[in-house]
């Protein structure tokens, strides 16, 4: 081969990567416009369905930063359909490492998607949980660590299932999940059934006594605020009752003091 046919060879290759090179631009800028556009019209019809609020009352917002939730669910499109830009965009190349790597994290994204949904769907529950178990335990005074405990073991289930579904760190997570609710049982039954019987049954006494002062508690607040003048009517009678017996022991004394006089 003369340097002739080497030079043919290499304007061969450059004549062929042109249109490549054109066709990877073309689709890289009219596919980041699109994303652009598509992110922002998501998020602004999230923000109209009040996906705001949902996440102000699930306890999401504490953790999104500066972004609203409909803003942040908008750059994920965005960043998404980027993702799906670049693919299409670097498989003008044909098959290289970058579009295989492109095409196994789009291949990723319904799995993100649902494992985001999972985690949406487990801080609203625990919210919930957390309102309705502190509002019924309201009057004691362990409603709100009981409410929190439960709010925190349903966020950690959710976050589990939710990396488990995207597929992260499930050699870590799932072993974590094991291990909690291993040292739980074990916590149960060795300090419950072991050796800890005798402060254990003292501590259950004093919960279960102070759970009945509560109950009992609870039922006054309530009787008393299902009839109200209860209370109002016991006094009058008694005022009242204990009044006619006054008159009459004094009357009695006054006639015994003045024998003669007439009734």
């Amino acid at each position: 081969m003369n340097i002739s046919e080497s030079f043919q060879g290499m304007l061969d290759d450059v004549i062929a990567f042109i249109p490549r090179a054109i066709a990877f631009l073309a689709i890289l800028v009219i596919g980041w416009f699109v994303a652009k556009w598509i992110g922002k019209l998501v998020g602004k019809l999230l923000h109209k369905i009040r996906l705001d609020k949902v996440g102000e009352k699930s306890g999401l917002r504490q953790y999104t930063g500066k972004y609203e939730l409909s803003d942040l669910a908008g750059k994920l499109v965005y960043f998404g359909l980027l993702l799906f830009t670049l693919q299409l965009a670097f498989g003008a190349f044909g098959n290289n490492p970058v579009s295989t790597l492109l095409n196994q994290l789009v291949a990723w994204l319904p799995q993100l998607f649902i494992a985001l949904v999972i985690v949406v769907v487990a801080f609203a529950v625990a919210n919930a949980v957390y309102e309705l178990v502190s509002g019924t335990l309201e009057q004691t005074n362990y409603g709100k660590p009981v409410a929190r405990v439960i709010q925190a073991a349903i966020i950690f289930v959710g976050a589990v299932a939710a990396l488990g579904q995207a597929g992260i760190a499930t050699t870590i997570t799932t072993p974590i999940l094991w291990t909690v609710l291993a040292s739980i049982a074990g916590v149960i039954i060795v300090g419950v059934g072991g050796g800890l019987i005798g402060p254990m049954r003292q501590r259950w006494e004093k919960m279960l006594h102070s759970a009945e002062g509560e109950a009992a508690k609870l039922k006054d607040t309530q009787a008393v605020s299902a009839d109200p003048t209860a209370e109002s009517m016991s006094q009058t009678y008694s005022s009242d009752r204990y009044g006619a017996d006054a008159d009459l022991q004094a009357e009695a004394t006054r006639r015994q003091e003045h024998p003669t006089e007439q009734p």
